[in-house]
């Protein structure tokens, strides 16, 4: 029997399973990897987070505010939204037999510690892939996802979000 690889899949906005274009790869595709990992990132630019450290901690990321203007980025309509949203890809996730790991902070940190920490469990991170997407801030947090993957050894992969081609 060959050693385990996981596939890291880095969920940002494409949080529906039914047109999901990496869950439906992984479906019809044989890959290298025998697991699959679904992470979901509330991300400490974009949403407040300190209502989740434990013990009235300090958070050690900055506030969620607009750097121009300084107003919240997330508001608690928007908050909720996507928390049922993150909430229903879960439950649907598990409806096909997966799951889905939330996190929150920064998506490159918490990619570094999960590939460091499923080393430690005799687990190899082949691959991390995500979704593209358009913003300066992505793009930044994709290039720093992509550093970690080169600097502890898995390959990363950023597909194209194909719910949006322009052409078409």
């Amino acid at each position: 029997m060959s050693a385990a690889k996981v596939l890291l899949y880095f969920i940002r906005h494409d949080l529906r399973v039914s047109d999901n274009p990496i869950l439906h790869h992984i479906a019809t595709h044989q890959d290298e990897f025998t697991h699959l990992l679904p992470v979901f990132v509330f991300h400490a630019r974009q949403i407040e987070i300190s209502g989740l450290i434990q013990d009235g901690s300090k958070s050690p990321f900055p506030e969620a505010k607009s750097r121009v203007g300084g107003f919240w980025r997330c508001g608690p309509h928007r908050t909720k939204f996507v928390a049922e949203a993150v909430w229903n890809m879960k439950e649907s996730l598990e409806a096909i037999g997966s799951g889905l790991l939330i996190r929150a902070g920064q998506p490159s940190e918490v990619a570094r510690g999960l590939i460091e920490g499923l080393a430690k469990a005799s687990l190899k991170v082949g691959a991390v892939w995500m979704i593209g997407e358009e913003g300066t801030e992505e793009k930044s947090d994709e290039k720093a996802v992509a550093a970690v993957c080169v600097k502890l050894g898995a390959d990363f992969t950023l597909w194209q979000d194909e719910k949006y081609f322009v052409d078409e």
